[in-house]
């Protein structure tokens, strides 16, 4: 007969263990996860604010694009650029504005600019922005008498379920100054109108006296918001300025001292510069969910630059590509000149002309880490534009006609005043005018700026239950868990994953993927050894539709 202490401890020990197995079968839940399925890039514009010489440039730029002004002041330019909004909000709020199925279907819609900019000042008022939704709502109103139209879906690729987009966000500027080129691209199929811009208002006061700027997009930008291998590229673009120079007129003592002339000047007074373009790629390397790290690779365009003569009909004919023997001798001034032999006046125009064809740049790897949106500006050199200004000075021809007799003495002496005259000013034409004026575009001579808005996921709507094949279990026992995940929500989930660890106090015997619905494959990732303890993760592959459910299960033995 056992004795009465002995029998109370065991019946305590008893109680214990029955506690303790409860604990054991009413383990942690499993934890579901998801792999990012990608992410949204953006490649154009970010300016971090807008000066009020920005904002006076920005308005006639893009105006010139659409053919009409647009007109903000910098206030509300600065809130358009520091405007980040939800992407899957700014697309649901369109969906409803146009009675339509889903924000996919949005993106194959013909809109017009000023129904986009109106979704945009809703989608800013649902986010308590409130000078953002003013600017946006005033820029709707100034392109109501835009009235032809685009469509999203051609600057902006959905790559992944518009469920995945939650965390995404786009910038106002970056969408408005995209569309803007893409509606360019799609509608204004004409030589562009020039735009008249003052040397004050570029800067360049005591060098420019005004420009006639003419801009026309070749090529508009591609967003995507997509997987890895998904590209994205910057726009093409053509640019013609046409300068009225402050008149420089160099020393001619050389001429005269050539016993030809009784008085000679020289005076350069005009410029036409000629920039084009090409778009800057890039594709989306590697995107890590649990580092919040996105690797992107890219390469800024080519820029191809020329001075002297090009006919519109030819620059800006989208279907050509420029040849050198498109490029003209331009009128940049004059020679004129008192000849000693008989007092005849001559009145010569000068011309030059010179070609600079860019080299294709090698691709970079850049990788963004943290919060998002992040911005990186990918340079093919530093000193791009010196380097190309110093180009465009070496390779510049000359040309005086009707010299006659004189050309072998005089042009010699022509050639270097007039270089000495157009080599510092080629510089900061192209750093102080073209660069600038491109940069506002989000395309800068040699560079490439990126944006990732975010990472794409959605696993808001990935429901799991966890229940035990049992609901008592002794020392020695095995406890099969079946975990059953279902989408609860609207949209599909992709790349989806469940982890469970081993419960306290019992080790690990087996696991494996149950019932899976078409379409989804499933693998045990990771496991313990058998007898230990640690963490099983199932990887889910496939597309899990609205309403599914698939399950997993794993064996553990109660210690």
């Amino acid at each position: 007969m056992t004795s009465q202490p002995t029998c109370l401890a065991w019946i305590r020990n008893t109680l214990a263990a029955l506690c303790l197995l409860a604990g054991v079968l009413a383990a942690a839940p499993a934890r579901a996860e998801c792999t990012a399925s990608g992410a949204c890039i953006t490649a154009g514009p970010r300016l971090a604010s807008v000066d009020t010489n920005k904002s006076a440039l920005l308005g006639p730029l893009l105006g010139g694009l659409l053919g009409t002004g647009v007109s903000l002041n910098a206030v509300d330019w600065n809130a358009l650029a520091g405007g980040n909004l939800n992407l899957l909000g700014f697309l649901k709020v369109l969906q409803a504005q146009l009675n339509l199925s889903s924000p996919s279907q949005v993106l194959g819609t013909n809109l017009t600019l000023a129904q986009i900019a109106a979704g945009l000042s809703v989608q800013a008022q649902a986010e308590a922005r409130p000078q953002l939704a003013s600017a946006l709502s005033g820029l709707a109103s100034r392109l109501n008498g835009v009235g032809a139209t685009v469509r999203l879906g051609d600057l902006l690729k959905l790559s992944v379920d518009t469920g995945a987009l939650g965390a995404s966000t786009i910038n106002a500027l970056d969408m408005f100054t995209g569309l803007v080129q893409l509606y360019n691209k799609r509608n204004v199929l004409t030589t562009p109108t020039p735009i008249g811009i003052s040397g004050g208002l570029l800067g360049a006061l005591g060098v420019v006296n005004s420009l006639q700027l003419y801009a026309q997009v070749i090529e508009p930008p591609v967003y995507n918001c997509g997987p890895v291998g998904s590209t994205f590229h910057s726009a093409a673009i053509r640019m013609k300025l046409k300068l009225d120079l402050v008149t420089l007129a160099p020393v001619t003592d050389t001429l005269v001292a050539t016993g030809l002339f009784k008085s000679a000047s020289v005076g350069i007074g005009q410029l036409d510069v000629y920039v084009e373009v090409a778009r800057g790629e890039g594709s989306l390397a590697a995107v890590n969910a649990a580092a919040r790290a996105v690797t992107l690779q890219v390469a800024p365009g080519v820029a191809d630059l020329y001075v002297g003569k090009i006919e519109d009909d030819v620059f800006f004919n989208r279907t050509r590509r420029i040849q050198d023997s498109d490029v003209q001798f331009g009128t940049i001034g004059a020679l004129k000149a008192t000849l000693l032999l008989n007092l005849v006046a001559i009145d010569l125009p000068i011309e030059v002309k010179s070609i600079v064809r860019g080299q294709a740049p090698f691709s970079t790897s850049v990788t963004m880490s943290g919060n998002f949106p992040q911005t990186r500006t990918v340079s093919s050199s530093t000193l791009f534009v010196t380097n190309a200004a110093n180009s465009l000075v070496s390779k510049l021809q000359i040309r005086v006609a009707n010299l006659g007799l004189l050309e072998g003495v005089v042009l010699p002496l022509l050639e270097t005043l007039v270089t000495k005259v157009v080599s510092p000013l080629l510089s900061p034409v192209l750093s102080g005018v073209a660069d600038p004026l491109l940069k506002l575009l989000g395309i800068g001579l040699g560079e490439m700026v990126v944006t990732v808005e975010g990472i794409c996921q959605a696993c808001d709507d990935f429901k799991l239950t966890k229940a035990a094949d049992k609901s008592a279990a002794l020392p020695g026992s095995t406890i099969v868990y079946t975990i059953t995940f279902e989408n609860k929500g609207t949209t599909t989930l992709n790349n989806l994953k469940v982890s469970d660890p081993t419960p306290a106090y019992t080790t690990y015997v087996d696991s494996a993927c149950g019932a899976m619905p078409a379409g989804l494959s499933c693998t045990v990732s990771s496991k313990p050894e058998v007898g230990a303890t640690g963490k099983v993760e199932w990887g889910v592959t496939g597309t899990l539709a609205p309403g599914a459910t698939g399950s997993v299960t794993i064996s553990v033995k109660v210690q």
